[in-house]
């Protein structure tokens, strides 16, 4: 009996160390990867406002405060555009379309674009990277052009719609069969247009690169080359400056770096490293041109948080966040004021 009743006690003791055990390690794992709401938290202050996205809503951070503007319903990819509104995607579960919101209230102003059918599911659209023209008129977009003989096939195209509810779309770029296409558009001044193209090797590995064109069906040229891997591209206010994030073939880790641009011979400087060794993602310029802003997790394995860097090299890299978690197919959309 003696040496049963001690076998039934080490065996609750086994049970309840392990019970701690578990519990112990849930409560550490679970305080590493908490994510708090924007709202719940406060950070250093930038000037001007950032429009950032989590969980599907937008956040506009301003002196340091983060007010939610949407609800939590698929918003993505905000864009500063004319008369204090924004145009962002509002993705659903098999298209997604654009729209027009304001800035102060985050309510719809007008829809941009109807990409779901009522008939069949493989007509409806994708749209995504919506961005403003120089002068506020035109919004480019990357979006599905169907392949008539394969419905399934999602191979993004640059279009340009005038604001101007009469005007008809213009589609830009042809893209890469089999790669995903073109994305991230950013209009330049001078009515040419810098974005992300994909492209196959003989091995079915898909690469990106910047290009640029200077009207729309244009051949283009490309900035950047295949080996270095560079895509989400953002150019200065003053386009002089190109920040873009380069993987130089990895698929864990990638650079954010910048190069001058040349726009007379469409070529691209030397480009400097101002951030390596993290999976960086979405570069956006400051409205001064002095200041990127991008998002990367602080810890291996963690959520996407707010960084900046200064655009004179990498001393100047501080994370603005710790413990939220921001969508990185957003990038952070800075404007003045």
């Amino acid at each position: 009996m003696t040496r049963r009743l001690i076998g039934v006690g080490l065996l609750i003791a086994m049970l309840a160390f392990g019970l701690g055990v578990y519990h112990a390690a849930g409560y550490l794992r679970g305080q590493r990867n908490v994510v708090h709401r924007p709202t719940e938290v406060s950070a250093p202050s930038l000037p001007g406002t950032i429009y950032l996205v989590q969980n599907g809503a937008i956040y506009r951070f301003q002196h340091g405060n983060f007010t939610q503007i949407t609800s939590a319903s698929g918003w993505m990819q905000p864009s500063p555009a004319p008369n204090n509104q924004l145009v962002a995607v509002r993705r659903q579960g098999n298209y997604s379309d654009l729209y027009l919101l304001s800035t102060a209230t985050g309510k719809t102003v007008g829809q941009l674009t109807d990409d779901s059918s009522t008939r069949a599911v493989e007509n409806n659209h994708w749209v995504f990277y919506p961005r403003l023209s120089r002068d506020g008129q035109t919004v480019f977009y990357a979006y599905d052009q169907k392949d008539g003989f394969g419905s399934y096939r999602v191979d993004l195209a640059i279009f340009a719609t005038p604001l101007d509810p009469s005007g008809r779309a213009t589609v830009w770029t042809r893209p890469n069969e089999y790669t995903g296409g073109d994305v991230d558009p950013v209009p330049l001044g001078d009515g040419g247009l810098i974005y992300t193209k994909y492209s196959n090797d003989d091995s079915f590995q898909v690469h990106s690169q910047i290009w640029i064109q200077r009207r729309a069906g244009s051949p283009g040229v490309a900035l950047t080359p295949v080996r270095l891997g560079c895509h989400e591209p953002a150019v200065s206010p003053d386009e002089k400056l190109v920040a873009m994030v380069c993987n130089h073939g990895s698929n864990q880790t990638a650079n954010l770096e910048m190069a001058a641009l040349d726009l007379q011979s469409l070529t691209l400087g030397s480009a400097a490293t101002l951030v390596s060794g993290q999976l960086v993602a979405s570069p956006a310029f400051s409205p001064d041109g002095k200041t990127i802003a991008f998002l990367a997790p602080t810890t291996s394995g963690g959520r996407f948080q707010l960084w900046t860097v200064g655009s004179s090299g990498p001393a100047s890299v501080r994370a603005i966040t710790s413990d939220l978690g921001f969508d990185s197919d957003s990038a952070p959309s800075w404007v003045a004021g």
